[in-house]
């Protein structure tokens, strides 16, 4: 058994491969303390492993269907602990969290890696694949976690939410606010239902908050520096507008 700190949260975890530990060596911590044990299952990896065979074609290897098979244990305990799990590339920009969300294959890695070649030491990647969302006193924050998608983007840290971005293709960049009306569908896509149906609830009440309190953009777009700067720009505008405000 070993312990990692993932989104504020110590987890025990007792696995049946090796891989699995080195899979999440990052998160470990020297604490002996934890509030979620999770000790996986034939069961739970052999689900992980016919289920990859449904979507993609192909089965995990045995450490990486375990991993996720711990992922999904997560995904549900940590919606009564006030997060969620989210598909999405996420970076830190100047310490401020944006969210690039969108189908598989729709370009918000290519986007963030845009981000990252823009504005150089600026940015840092929080995640490309899977972190997780959470509310600490009343703020929502995204983290990174050991699962990182297929190129294994990532690092263990932490950033407030600043601007959640819904990518879609197009010939020309474009980016504007959305309500949070049009927001929901879209984040419900990019998440993992709660096996407890019971859950599904409090992940919406989360949800709802979450898109009071952060903007939400649609950012339509091409694979171009104008991509963006169009929605940096938008995501700012207000804070340079109050600061020339300010100045006056």
């Amino acid at each position: 058994m070993k312990i990692y700190r993932i989104a504020d949260m110590n987890i025990a975890v007792k696995a049946r491969y090796e891989g699995t530990y080195e899979y999440m060596a990052d998160y470990q911590t020297d604490s002996d303390e934890y509030e979620l044990y999770i000790e996986t299952t034939d069961e739970m990896i052999r689900y992980e492993e016919e289920l990859s065979q449904e979507i993609h074609g192909a089965s995990y290897s045995g450490y990486i269907s375990e991993a996720v098979a711990v992922l999904r244990v997560i995904c549900d305990y940590i919606i009564d602990k006030g997060g969620f799990f989210l598909h999405c590339s996420c970076l830190s920009y100047k310490g401020d969290g944006i969210i690039f969300t969108a189908p598989s294959g729709t370009g918000k890695s290519t986007h963030a890696a845009l981000w990252r070649r823009h504005f150089g030491d600026d940015v840092q990647m929080i995640n490309d694949d899977k972190p997780l969302v959470r509310e600490r006193d009343g703020r929502f924050s995204i983290y990174g976690t050991p699962w990182m998608g297929k190129h294994n983007i990532g690092s263990n840290i932490s950033a407030p939410i600043k601007a959640v971005v819904f990518i879609r293709q197009a010939p020309e960049n474009f980016a504007e606010r959305i309500t949070p009306f049009e927001a929901l569908s879209l984040i419900l896509q990019q998440t993992v239902m709660p096996s407890d149906k019971s859950k599904m609830s409090a992940l919406l009440d989360l949800m709802d908050k979450l898109m009071e309190t952060v903007p939400m953009y649609r950012l339509s777009c091409n694979i171009s520096d104008e991509a963006v700067t169009a929605i940096h720009d938008m995501i700012y505008k207000n804070d340079v507008e109050a600061a020339e405000i300010s100045a006056e």
